[in-house]
């Protein structure tokens, strides 16, 4: 009797998923650890990250024998996902560069549950009971993080983490509806747009002596490389599973920060974030649990 190939996937696809968010989860900290302005990071994250891509997607089209411009040129949906995709980015530096790392993780922890009640009411789609449930729960913890910072010098970065999270979520849907759409594409000319936008407010060469390495690491190996894992290992098991796994950015990204930066989280976003990442692992696992069942047993030969 041999263990089923379905099986063996999706073990794969697990473990694949979870090396490529453990690759991705340094974020946060190499982005504290660049001392240049907001602007100018972005700018430069944005434009290294897009480079990284276009030589990705121009290798791939030689393996292919596509022609170089056929290879790189985006198509009119990629366009339309790359912009949610370099929003995302864009909010998502300048909310690390003003709030606490923690409270802008946990707040796009909830990218799922958006995602979710974004495709409900776009796109049509039926959400059962323990997705409302989980989002009401989730939301309301979100809004506890967010207020506690109305007013304060946190609240910039905690509203553009909620800016994060829902570009995010609207990009998860467009993939979804648009299943032709190469990712790769989508988030090279999602980078090099927002790139071109964001760089008359910045300062391209008033980097620190560091910067530069900060910003290689990130644009060149860990995005790259965290996109690449988490996409293999997402066409091997469910949805839910791969965002039960990514939860764990939102401690590790959290740890890491607190560790090498000494920034401590405040109790309302630490109370606040276990709630939410209690609700969402529950909801993940109870989805999966669901998915198997309609399934049935896995058979073996």
């Amino acid at each position: 009797m041999t263990v089923s190939n379905n099986w063996v996937d999706r073990v794969h696809g697990g473990w694949l998923a979870l090396l490529g968010i453990t690759i991705l989860s340094p974020d946060a900290l190499l982005i504290r650890l660049i001392r240049a302005d907001d602007m100018t990071t972005a700018f430069w994250r944005l434009l290294i990250l897009g480079l990284t891509l276009t030589v990705a997607a121009a290798w791939r089209g030689r393996r292919a024998h596509q022609p170089l411009w056929q290879a790189i040129r985006p198509r009119r949906d990629e366009i339309f996902a790359g912009v949610f995709y370099g929003g995302t980015s864009a909010c998502f530096i300048l909310s690390i560069k003003n709030t606490d790392a923690a409270n802008t993780l946990v707040i796009i922890a909830a990218t799922p549950l958006i995602s979710g009640i974004i495709g409900a009411f776009l796109f049509k789609r039926r959400q059962p009971l323990r997705t409302w449930v989980a989002s009401i729960v989730v939301f309301a913890a979100l809004a506890i993080i967010v207020g506690n910072g109305l007013g304060g010098a946190h609240m910039l970065g905690d509203i553009l983490a909620l800016g994060t999270a829902l570009c995010m979520a609207c990009y998860f849907n467009v993939l979804g509806a648009r299943i032709a759409v190469d990712t790769v594409r989508a988030m090279m000319v999602g980078a090099l747009l927002v790139a071109i936008c964001v760089a008359p407010a910045a300062t391209p060469l008033a980097l620190f002596p560091w910067d530069p390495l900060w910003l290689i690491l990130l644009g060149c190996l860990v995005l790259p490389l965290s996109f690449t894992f988490i996409s293999m290992g997402a066409k091997r098991i469910p949805a839910a599973e791969v965002g039960l796994i990514m939860l764990t950015e939102a401690i590790l990204g959290s740890g890491l920060v607190w560790v090498f930066m000494g920034e401590v989280p405040s109790s309302t976003t630490l109370i606040a974030g276990a709630v939410v990442i209690v609700t969402l692992a529950s909801h993940s696992a109870l989805a999966l649990y669901s998915s198997k069942r309609r399934r049935g047993p896995v058979t073996t030969v």
